[in-house]
């Protein structure tokens, strides 16, 4: 009986000891694993630097002048006075006196009386009299023709090329940099002084010619691509001297396209297609994509860019 009685209480002691330690590993490692979550941050602290995505313009031909162009005043040049010259008068010459010549008297010569020559008196020639015509006042008298004054431009000179391309450029830069703010990243747009660690995006515009060549884009160029692409990098500011592409050793003429380009394949590179004017929402898909493409590389390695 009190055999029992002890196995009794060494089971209930063994229950008790179970019920603990399955309420323990139940409750208190999650709040052990949501605290150590809730201290790493799922955003590196690192600085993200945003570049201006290269997009180049035709250079504006230059026109001439039409303003007068000023001359100098001319200086008068001072020549020294003459000083007059002594000369010694000149001695009379005696010449003899000339003898008279006689010359004999002219006889008059008698001419006939002249005739006079009856002519008829010219008869007048009747002519029509004009009637009169009703001419309208235009026709009296043309009006000076003038020429319409050329429409003014917005805003000044927006329609240069290189003002749109700047436009772009800086719609790009400040969209990218707000999707990048609001996800909690450390970015701001690429300057002069450049932090040693980090990450920093860069971006050309490109273009495809008649044999697929990758060429940068030309705003303003005579191309007949109607979208262009646009190739954007995440570089370690770690090894700043990687470029984005090189230019090709040769280069074709002509101004429909910019140089030949050989992008950098040992980068993360990608590749997003946009028309040549696109709409604010176009810019904002593909600036959120860049920034989740920082956001999935930053994942998979998160230490790529700490050092």
């Amino acid at each position: 009986m009190f055999s029992s009685r002890a196995g009794d209480r060494e089971f209930t002691r063994a229950i008790r000891f179970f019920l603990v330690f399955v309420l323990t590993s139940a409750f208190g490692n999650p709040r052990s694993m949501a605290q150590q979550q809730a201290t790493e941050s799922p955003v590196p602290s690192i600085a993200i630097l945003v570049t201006d995505f290269e997009l180049f313009s035709v250079v504006p031909r230059a026109t001439p002048s039409t303003a007068p162009v000023a001359t100098p005043p001319t200086t008068p040049i001072a020549t020294p006075s003459a000083a007059p010259i002594a000369t010694t008068p000149a001695a009379p010459i005696a010449i003899p006196s000339a003898t008279p010549i006689t010359t004999a008297p002219n006889t008059p010569i008698a001419t006939p009386p002249a005739i006079p020559i009856t002519t008829a008196s010219p008869l007048p020639i009747a002519t029509a009299s004009a009637t009169p015509t009703d001419t309208p006042p235009a026709a009296q008298a043309a009006a000076p023709t003038r020429q319409k004054p050329p429409l003014p431009l917005d805003n000044g000179d927006t329609d240069l090329p290189s003002v749109q391309a700047r436009r772009l450029m800086d719609l790009f830069s400040e969209t990218l940099l707000q999707i990048l703010q609001k996800k909690g990243y450390n970015a701001a747009r690429a300057s002069e002084q450049i932090p040693a660690r980090g990450a920093i995006i860069r971006g050309v515009f490109a273009e495809t010619d008649a044999k697929n060549r990758i060429r940068r884009s030309l705003w303003g160029g005579t191309s007949g691509n109607t979208r262009f692409f646009l190739y954007a990098g995440i570089f370690n500011l770690g090894r700043p001297d990687q470029p984005l592409y090189q230019l090709a050793a040769e280069q074709p003429g002509g101004g429909q396209f910019g140089p030949v380009i050989t992008l950098n394949n040992y980068v993360p590179l990608a590749k997003y297609e946009l028309d040549k004017n696109p709409t604010e929402e176009d810019v904002r898909k593909i600036c959120a994509q860049i920034a989740a493409s920082l956001t999935a590389l930053l994942a998979a390695n998160p230490n790529a860019f700490a050092q």
